[in-house]
């Protein structure tokens, strides 16, 4: 290929040299003829990427280096691939999965302890005194009536809404030590709740009768027992229905079915 483009490029140069407008000829030399030849072969060479020769050469390695520059800029600007997350531990239809991580047989339930509790298995009941949190006072549960008015002697008396009625709970407030002792329900701020069928629980009402449980201070002396009321006021049929008494308290956060024995 090489020897080939140099005798094209001397023919071309003889061509120009020898053609003319009546002058004669330009006779070269060997070496004369050699320098055009070589001035020639290295001009195309310049430019001719399979031509490694000449006075600037051009390698095939160059271009494909500025060639592959591109497509690595425009690779290094793709986004990341993303990255998958771990697989979560599929778990069984109907388990709950408890907090440690360990998965529950279905129907069961956890006590906030971390011992499983049993369907159908009845809530623990507390007596009034010890949800009540009294020291040196038994308070104890006598018995209900319903009525649609309470009067508290001459002065003080409560009436109904229409078609409602009162279910009025009567109790005992003892001291069982040797010295007086404040009965202080007061500044617990207890809620009372009558659980009746059919109903949503209903509070107790707060009155202003002296004996009111949930607003009762007072002092108790030694031995001595006084006696409190909670007022309740439901609907007359739902306490028509009534089959007994249901109570619940609710004491700084802590709620307690009451034990009315």
């Amino acid at each position: 290929m090489k020897k080939f483009i140099k005798t094209g490029i001397a023919l071309t140069a003889a061509a120009m040299f020898l053609s003319g407008c009546g002058e004669g000829l330009m006779v070269m030399n060997e070496k004369e003829e050699a320098i055009v030849v070589s001035y020639s072969a290295g001009a195309l060479a310049k430019r001719n990427r399979y031509q490694p020769e000449g006075l600037t050469a051009v390698y095939q390695g160059e271009e494909d280096e500025a060639e592959e520059e591109e497509p690595k800029e425009a690779a290094e600007k793709e986004e990341p691939a993303e990255i998958e997350a771990p697989e979560e531990k599929a778990q069984e239809p109907g388990s709950a999965e408890a907090p440690g991580g360990e998965a529950q047989e279905p129907g069961s339930a956890e006590a906030p302890g971390g011992e499983a509790q049993e369907p159908g298995e009845a809530a623990a009941y507390a007596s009034l005194t010890d949800a009540l949190g009294l020291k040196g006072i038994q308070v104890s549960y006598q018995d209900y009536f319903i009525s649609d008015t309470y009067q508290q002697g001459d002065y003080y008396i409560l009436n109904a809404k229409e078609g409602n009625t009162f279910v009025i709970l009567n109790f005992n407030i003892a001291n069982s030590g040797a010295g007086e002792t404040l009965c202080d329900i007061l500044s617990l701020q207890p809620i009372f709740t009558l659980d009746v069928e059919g109903e949503a629980g209903i509070r107790n009402e707060v009155t202003m009768l002296d004996n009111d449980m949930a607003t009762y201070k007072k002092p108790v002396g030694p031995g001595q027992t006084d006696t409190a009321v909670l007022l309740f006021e439901v609907p007359k049929d739902a306490a028509e229905a009534m089959s007994g008494i249901r109570l619940s308290l609710l004491v700084d956060g802590e709620a307690n079915d009451i034990a009315l024995d």
